[in-house]
């Protein structure tokens, strides 16, 4: 992820125009502060950068690192609103510690193309027994939700890494090792990273929608799910519901769901809008206990591993969070098994909206992971993440009279 500012404007001597057909460029910085190598996605808000650079993105932006020769990478904008804008534009950096570099993106607003970049996320949301799923993925692990606010796990075998959540469903168990599997059974708790509100000593979850096996019909009120973005550097995916009453109360509720490409971790943005509230309610979030289970927490860290039956093995689960927003850490309880979860400070109250982050994560001994708990702290590291970006600069061709080609 990155952590987006506006700097003061770096005075450079001006690069080549890599991209002759390409009327605008937005120039950057992008800076590692820490003191660990990152590998991570840049976020840039396009309201931000659209200060400097007037309609960026356009309708077609590349994200290039100049020099000799330069370096095209991956690229994409997301409309994370629905609201026919880009929200943010991101692209993969990797930066050694402490370094920095500069980016130029070049867009234009009459350009319309689908470039061919590497396929190594997918998100997909599709109807079936469940009635509805959506499903997001990187080659290294994927996750779905099957009816709510919370992601069950599809693992990837030892050597067979891949995106493979769209073939779990069809393949009998164990007759295709590159098929991946469905690793957890979530029943009736939080699974992972799931939402829920606290009156007191009442608990309540948002309604799942209701399965065809089950013969019963649909609750009138269940969670409607949207594909935001396919990748090349990141899949997302929306679940959200309009209307979910509690008693005499009703809330809207929509959750946002990202995975970037060769990542495990999946970042969760969600809001919650009071309709009609008579008291104030707590928002937390949280993982489901697993049998025979060992946590290893630490500060910003929930994490624990278990073993739900021999024939899957042992799986880890993990949610990180930003300590300033959590209020505190507390096992949660729900009708199939305990929970763990995090309380935030911030009460939904009447006329107060309340919105939050987080990230969850899942490791299974069947991927060839012998220490989970070790694993998911690594995977905090990549989760956290973070560049720079500062010095934002707007350039224009020093060739205008050959936008009209398509090669020079």
């Amino acid at each position: 992820m990155a952590l987006a500012a506006m700097g003061a404007p770096a005075a450079e001597k001006p690069s080549a125009w890599l991209l002759p057909n390409f009327p605008d460029r937005l120039e950057m910085q992008i800076a590692n502060p820490s003191a660990a190598a990152v590998d991570t996605v840049a976020v840039i808000s396009v309201a931000q950068a659209a200060k400097v650079a007037l309609g960026f993105p356009g309708t077609l932006a590349i994200a290039v690192i100049p020099g000799s020769p330069a370096q095209a990478l991956p690229s994409q904008a997301d409309d994370l609103d629905g609201d026919g804008v880009p929200d943010e534009f991101v692209f993969p950096v990797k930066l050694a510690a402490g370094a920095s570099t500069t980016i130029h993106i070049y867009y234009s607003t009459a350009l319309h193309d689908t470039l061919p970049w590497p396929k190594r996320v997918h998100a997909s949301h599709a109807f079936g027994y469940n009635r509805a799923t959506i499903a997001l993925e990187s080659e290294v692990i994927g996750y779905r939700s099957y009816g709510g606010f919370f992601l069950d796990v599809q693992g990837r075998r030892a050597g067979f890494p891949g995106l493979n959540n769209s073939l779990v469903g069809y393949f009998s168990a164990g007759t295709s090792p590159a098929a991946g599997r469905d690793v957890i059974h979530l029943g009736d708790t939080l699974g992972l990273g799931g939402l829920f509100l606290r009156s007191g000593n009442d608990l309540f979850r948002p309604s799942l929608n209701m399965p065809d096996y089950a013969h019963r019909p649909p609750a009138p009120e269940a969670p409607s799910y949207r594909v935001i973005a396919d990748g090349p550097v990141r899949a997302v995916v929306k679940a959200w519901m309009d209307r979910w009453t509690i008693g005499s109360d009703a809330v809207g509720i929509e959750a946002l769901y990202f995975i970037s490409a060769g990542e495990e971790d999946v970042e969760c943005r969600f809001r919650i809008t009071p309709l009609t509230l008579t008291r104030a309610y707590e928002t937390g979030a949280g993982i489901r206990q697993l049998p025979g289970m060992k946590q290893g927490p630490a500060a910003g860290r929930l994490a624990l591993e278990g073993e739900q039956e021999k024939a899957t093995g042992r799986l880890g689960l993990a949610l990180y969070y930003d300590p300033a927003t959590v209020e505190r850490t507390e096992p949660v309880n729900t009708p199939e098994a305990p929970s763990e979860g995090v309380v935030f400070k911030t009460r939904l109250e009447p006329g107060h909206a309340v919105g939050g982050r987080y990230w969850v994560a899942a490791a299974w001994s069947g991927s060839g992971i012998q220490d989970l708990l070790g694993h998911l702290a690594s995977v905090e590291r990549q989760a956290r993440a973070a560049v720079v970006i500062s010095g934002y600069q707007h350039a224009k061709t020093p060739a205008p009279e050959r936008l009209e080609g398509e090669a020079y």
